[in-house]
Order: C-alpha cells, then sequence, then structure tokens
C-alpha cells in the first residue's frame, strides 16, 4: 500500500503522457475523505478507456514488428518451465486448437486476474459467499494463483474478498448471476439508497464497501435482497454517458415520484418520499446518516411529478484482495520464505495479494495495474 499511495501521481501523470488519456475529473467514492478517483471527461469509463489505449498501443506494435510483441488469444497458459536452477526458461501454453506448446522467455508477467467467477475457489476460501452474484466475468477463476502456488508461491490473503454494495439487477434477468457493476461514482457524484419497500434511506451512502454492503444486507429483505439507487438530474448532467449507457441496458430508468412509487409498489407517499428527498438535500442540516459529501442534491423545489434517475443494486462478489505475495519490485515470493520464488517471475493486478489488506478502497484496483504492472515491466528492462 505504501507503495502504491507514493507511486500513484506518476502512475496517473504517465497514462496522461504515454497514451493521451484526460483523467481530468475527480470523484470522492466510499470511504475517501477527499476526491481521489480519476476518470476522463470523455464517453469512455475508465478501466476501458485504459485498457483500450493500452491494447492499441500492443497492436500498433504489433503490427510493426511481429517478433517484438506476439498476441496470441484463445490459448491457455497452463505451467511455467523453470531449468534446474529454477530460472524461467519458458511459457507453457495451449493454442488454439488445443495444441501443447512453449514460447521460450526468462521473464514471465502475471496479469490473470482474480477468482471472483470460481464457485471452486469461492467455497475453498470464503465459503459464506458463494451464493451471491458476481461482477466477474467467467475468465477470473483464478488460473494465475493456481499456477503460481504449484510453482511454489505464497497465497496470501485468499479469505479476503470484497462484496461491492451496488451490482446492478437487470429487470429482464433478475436471476443472472453476473450483474453488471452499479459504478461508486454513482453515489460518489450524488446517487442515494432507498429501502425497496419503505422507500425511506437507511444507510451513509460513501461508506467503505463492507459497511454499505452489510446494511443492504442487514436492513432490506433478505429473501430479496436489494435496494433502489435514486439520483437527481444534476447526477445525470455530471455523469451523462456512463448513465446513458445503463440506460441504454434497461438497467437505470427515468421516471417520476409517483411513477417510482407505482412500479416498485413502494410503501410510502410519492409527498412522503418528496419529503424524504428534501430533507436529504438540505445542506443546512446534519446529514441523518452523517454522509461526508452531499452534491449533486434533488432540487428544492422537487416535486411528485419531478422525475429522478433509479436503478434496482444488490450486494455482488466484486475483488478478491487475496492472491500471490509480491514484494516492490513486483517479484512473486516463494511460500514460508521472503526470497524470491523465481528472479524471472512477477506479478501485478488482482492476481497479487496483500497490496489492498481487508478491504479495497474503490479506485485503486486500476492504480494497482498500473503501479505494479509498470515497476515489472521496468525491472524486466533493467536486465536488457
Amino acid at each position: 500500500m505504501d507503495k502504491l499511495t507514493k507511486e500513484s501521481k506518476s502512475a496517473i501523470r504517465w497514462l496522461q503522457t504515454e497514451f493521451d488519456l484526460k483523467l481530468d475529473l475527480l470523484a470522492q467514492l466510499g470511504g475517501h475523505s477527499v476526491p481521489r478517483t480519476h476518470r476522463s471527461s470523455g464517453k469512455l469509463p475508465p478501466g476501458f478507456e485504459i485498457v483500450q489505449a493500452l491494447s492499441k498501443k500492443l497492436k500498433d506494435i504489433s503490427s510493426k514488428d511481429s517478433n517484438l510483441v506476439q498476441i496470441m488469444l484463445n490459448s491457455e497458459v497452463v505451467d511455467i518451465e523453470l531449468d534446474n536452477q529454477g530460472h524461467v526458461t519458458g511459457v507453457v501454453y495451449m493454442d488454439e486448437n488445443g495444441n501443447r506448446k512453449i514460447m521460450k522467455s526468462h521473464h514471465v508477467v502475471f496479469c490473470s486476474g482474480g477468482f471472483g467467477y470460481s464457485k471452486e475457489m469461492l467455497k475453498e476460501y470464503s465459503p459464506n459467499l458463494i451464493h451471491l452474484p458476481t461482477t466477474n466475468g467467467k475468465q477470473t477463476t483464478g488460473d494465475g494463483q493456481k499456477i503460481l502456488s504449484k510453482l511454489g508461491a505464497e497465497l496470501i490473503d485468499m479469505d479476503q474478498v470484497q462484496v461491492h454494495p451496488t451490482g446492478f439487477i437487470d429487470p429482464n434477468d433478475r436471476e443472472n448471476n453476473w450483474k453488471f457493476l452499479a459504478a461508486e461514482a454513482l453515489r460518489g457524484l450524488g446517487g442515494i439508497l432507498l429501502h425497496p419497500t419503505t422507500g425511506r434511506r437507511f444507510t451513509n451512502e460513501l461508506s467503505t464497501r463492507d459497511t454499505v454492503t452489510m446494511e443492504i444486507q442487514s436492513k432490506c429483505p433478505k429473501n430479496d435482497n436489494r435496494a433502489l439507487l435514486v439520483m437527481s438530474d444534476k447526477v445525470y448532467e455530471n455523469y451523462t454517458n456512463n448513465i446513458n449507457f445503463y440506460m441504454s441496458k434497461n438497467l437505470i430508468k427515468k421516471a417520476s415520484i409517483n411513477d417510482l412509487i407505482r412500479q416498485y409498489d413502494l410503501q410510502t407517499t410519492a409527498s412522503e418520499l418528496v419529503t424524504e428527498l428534501k430533507s436529504y438535500s438540505d445542506v443546512n442540516t446534519k446529514d441523518t446518516f452523517d454522509r461526508p459529501l452531499i452534491i449533486n442534491a434533488f432540487d428544492k423545489d422537487i416535486s411528485t411529478e419531478s422525475t429522478v434517475y433509479v436503478g434496482e443494486v444488490t450486494p455482488v462478489v466484486h475483488f478478491t484482495m487475496g492472491g500471490v505475495k509480491i514484494n516492490e519490485k513486483s517479484q512473486v515470493i516463494k511460500k514460508n520464505s521472503e526470497s524470491v520464488l523465481s528472479n524471472g517471475i512477477f506479478a501485478a493486478g488482482e492476481v497479487s495479494g496483500g497490496v489492498h489488506g481487508a478491504n479495497r478502497l474503490g479506485g485503486s484496483s486500476l492504480l494497482e495495474c498500473v503501479v505494479f504492472g509498470k515497476t515489472a515491466a521496468d525491472n524486466i528492462a533493467k536486465l536488457y
């Protein structure tokens, strides 16, 4: 964490200068004391924007010199080849035709992600979460952790799995185990959470993710564990492209207060909900739940015919804090030792563990990938 925080500024600057990314806007997310999470003022969400820019750069290099960069899709890494001294000699993989092959190399960087989609690994390390849906794609099955553990790497904090409080419920596919993440910026920029029965706020929406999750799980219906994420026109104005995307997927709807009451069968009146929204928006009074930042609130003249933006959300398995232990050079550490597994084996991102402790703050996972991925590359480059 010390390395992550100290090198965060230079990591942002690197993305801005080397890849011409704006990253010019800041948001205050759950658990933050100040706005600290960067995003660009363009149409793309930060994760997609960063991956797209880096991927394009690699593809450009590959097209100019395929010997320098080879991109092999539909291939699965299954092992790392080591010599008798423990030095990396190659990467063993299955190609798209199922043939076992070896790519010769003296260095390998694991960036294979977490294991949030694997019910098998969740059952082993955090069995109380296997009933929850996930924001993780089918590729996040802990393959990197398994390979490195087999080689003798230390696995740490494997039971520390983060549940994000807000994954969208698709009204057309409510039972789908995969949920689209309702970005924390939706709450950071002013969105609030309402109880799906009473239509009342029940928590500080900008508490840490574990706290907001616990509040939803303990205070909202347990047999249909969800909450309503409600946002003002001002939130929409500040997050237009993202909300438009969510609306295109039918995850967020625009509705009047009256329609909101009817559509979600809330046990309150439209007038009472208006009073609730006005109370939240009054910056001259202390917030009932001690929310530290109230911006883009509802208009003071809000009425039962005023429109808001609303989506249904539920807690979801989102991020695995555990993984292989690494040092500040991004080298993988050997089990029961402080020495490296091999001088040529590195790891960055969610495949590694120990960076975030028990509860990751929003905005730090992409940062982790950049800081430790760049560190691994810099340390490999020094050898040439």
